[in-house]
């Protein structure tokens, strides 16, 4: 009994052992799990880490090598300066069928004193007064553009940079071998209630900008001898403003004609100090559209002529001013000789 009970006793105990080591191994197994699955979240946590910065490290790369200072500048000028001219570009050429034409600062038109230049040009042999009548804002009608310079060939036409058909009327007219001008938008006093139009210059813009768009307003129109203002009467009182468009001028061998917009105007300085080729308006011919004001006008321009030996008459092509120039053109070329707008300017002495 004794033995058997011995013998069964140890058979439970092995039974016991057994269970308590597969236990163990259950245990230990279990355990090793978790640490393994421990182990692969902290790497995956800690280790994952550098690739992320790898990943990023391009776009820390490519930072700097994004637009430097001065391209970014330049993207800059493109938004302040060629883009407020064009875009106004498309509305001023589709839904504007006329420009706004010249606004002066009072209403007395013709200068009282008529400063002479230093250097006159040359008169002619028979002493005939010489004429120029420039006609401003050329661009939006055609057909009166070139009615206007079919009366003579050497009536001048100033062609605003903006209007629709501005390039297309500067092309013929080369063809015909009408001297033409620019007519250059400028800031007036009246500005921002009166607007000068696309590619207008104005007092509020930096040298550069200023500049920059002075260069487009030349460039889009061909062929230009010089240039007019059009409106004006407060950039052209400022004389840095001035002195600086006057550079850009001398570089290219333009005059200007000052349309004398503004009592105030110190263009005439501007052009001594920076020795350009200069004149300035006499007469404006038709701020009244009516033929019996234009004619009037015109009996003035003469007189200034006959006095001065020269003088400059501007108008617009309005249907009174080409009518009323066509019936006066005859009774006026015989006591005048109508010459393009660059034989009558001169340095300022």
């Amino acid at each position: 009994m004794k033995k058997g009970t011995k013998a069964a006793r140890g058979r439970a105990s092995g039974k016991i052992s057994i269970a308590n080591e597969f236990k163990k191994i259950s245990t230990a197994v279990i355990v090793l799990v978790g640490v393994v699955a421990v182990l692969a979240m902290v790497a995956d946590l800690y280790m994952g880490r550098p690739v992320a910065k790898r990943e990023a490290a391009p776009v820390a790369r490519t930072t700097p090598d994004r637009p430097e200072p001065e391209p970014v500048q330049s993207k800059k000028r493109v938004s302040i300066k060629p883009e407020p001219s064009r875009k106004p570009d498309k509305k001023a050429t589709t839904s504007r069928k006329h420009p706004v034409f010249e606004v002066f600062d009072d209403s007395d038109e013709t200068p009282k004193q008529r400063p002479e230049p230093a250097a006159v040009p040359p008169v002619l042999q028979d002493k005939t007064p010489r004429v120029a009548i420039i006609i401003d804002d050329i661009g939006f009608d055609k057909k009166i553009s070139l009615a206007i310079s079919g009366l003579d060939p050497h009536i001048t036409l100033s062609i605003l940079p903006y209007a629709p058909h501005a390039k297309a009327i500067a092309l013929l007219l080369h063809q015909r071998g009408t001297e033409t001008l620019l007519h250059l938008p400028m800031e007036p006093m009246e500005y921002p209630k009166i607007d000068p139009g696309p590619g207008a210059l104005l007092s509020t813009m930096t040298p550069d900008e200023l500049l920059d768009q002075l260069r487009l307003d030349l460039d889009i129109i061909p062929f230009v001898a010089g240039v007019n203002n059009h409106m004006g009467s407060r950039m052209t009182s400022l004389s840095p403003q001035m002195n600086q468009i006057f550079t850009v001028l001398k570089q290219r061998n333009l005059f200007f004609i000052d349309s004398l917009t503004a009592k105030g105007s110190l263009c005439r300085q501007s052009a001594r100090l920076l020795r350009i080729p200069f004149a300035q308006r006499d007469v404006f011919l038709d701020n009244v559209q009516d033929a019996d004001y234009i004619k009037k006008q015109l009996a003035q321009l003469l007189a200034v002529a006959q006095r001065h030996g020269t003088a400059i008459g501007i108008g617009h092509p309005y249907r009174a001013t080409y009518l009323t120039l066509k019936s006066e053109m005859e009774r006026l070329k015989k006591k005048i000789r109508i010459v393009p707008a660059s034989a009558l300017v001169a340095i300022p002495g």
